[in-house]
């Protein structure tokens, strides 16, 4: 077996040494994440910092392909498939941070990348509690995995509004799957969220307030959609219920309550619920005066205790 650290390492040490070489070419195409009314940061800062982020989780995954060859013969399918999927999501993020493209147009791209997801094997069969109850969704199992991966991915990509926030979250989310992964034997998830993690601390360097360079919609995009492409890669012995769905829901319960109540809102306000606003939940702490080092610390600490949470619950499916 691979040592676990050395993946870890591996990715982290990747993106800490990258991001400068990201964030010069950023400056020198002038790929800058503009001020408005919306963004707390009061100076420009540069883009693409998710670029990093990809090259350090493929440098863990590279280690483990190398390493573990019969990993790689094992998982093909999922590991060909998430890097496709993940890959044509970051190329969006990279053509909406160099030319913007509305949210509309990215919703349509990402519906059929989820899509192409779900022809390479995963799919959102039911979720279940053991003991309690167990839901197959049957035949609209396609479009809730098209919703889960979609709402996912723009949750991280909405969560993404201060210096730090959604590199750690994904950061601290990846550390409690792979303990979940580790708790149910399941290397897959173990070898990738391990990338995953050290990708996203390696970034923190920079990205951490006050923040030298952003992700941008390359990272968030690509970030959201991995991990929710992770938790669909794994089923229970409970009619192949998926396993990883409903920890990764507590986990991320933030992101995913900022995105629904955002809807809602953009709804009952008679607004294009695809038109940004200044009304997250990370905004409403910063305009009750909160810095963002306050509220980010704030967040990371709400998402490490609904990690515990998920743990006790991954507990239930061994």
């Amino acid at each position: 077996m691979i040592n676990y650290f050395f993946i870890l390492t591996v990715s982290f040490v990747v993106v800490f040494l990258v991001t400068p070489s990201i964030r010069y070419v950023a400056l020198k195409f002038y790929v800058i994440d503009k001020i408005n009314y919306r963004k707390v940061h009061k100076k420009l800062v540069t883009k693409l910092g998710g670029l990093a982020i990809w090259f350090g989780f493929l440098a863990g995954l590279f280690i483990v392909v190398i390493f573990d060859s019969n990993f790689f013969r094992s998982h093909f399918y999922l590991i060909v498939g998430l890097l496709t999927c993940s890959g044509l999501m970051l190329v969006l993020g990279v053509y909406d941070d160099f030319h913007g493209s509305s949210a509309l147009q990215k919703l349509i791209i990402q519906i059929i990348i989820s899509l192409l997801a779900i022809k390479t094997g995963i799919i959102l069969k039911g979720i279940t509690v053991p003991g309690l109850f167990t839901v197959d969704f049957g035949i609209f199992s396609i479009l809730l995995t098209v919703l889960w991966l979609v709402g996912i991915t723009n949750a991280i990509n909405l969560i993404d509004g201060l210096d730090g926030l959604a590199a750690g979250i994904i950061g601290i989310a990846s550390f409690f799957i792979f303990l979940c992964s580790l708790i149910l034997k399941d290397n897959f998830n173990a070898y990738l969220t391990l990338a995953l993690m050290g990708a996203c601390f390696g970034f923190l360097k920079y990205n951490f307030t006050p923040a030298k360079i952003f992700m941008g919609d390359t990272g968030s995009l690509f970030l959201g959609f991995t991990i929710a492409y992770l938790s669909l890669c794994r089923k229970t012995h409970y009619a192949g219920i998926n396993v990883y769905v409903i920890p990764v829901m507590v986990i991320l319960t933030l992101p995913i309550l900022d995105t629904v109540f955002a809807v809602i809102r953009r709804v009952l306000g008679k607004k294009n619920i695809f038109l940004g606003d200044s009304s997250h939940i990370h905004h409403y702490f910063i305009k009750r005066g909160f810095s963002q080092l306050q509220t980010v610390l704030l967040f990371y600490f709400v998402t490490f205790l609904l990690g515990v949470a998920s743990l006790g619950a991954i507990f239930l499916y061994k």
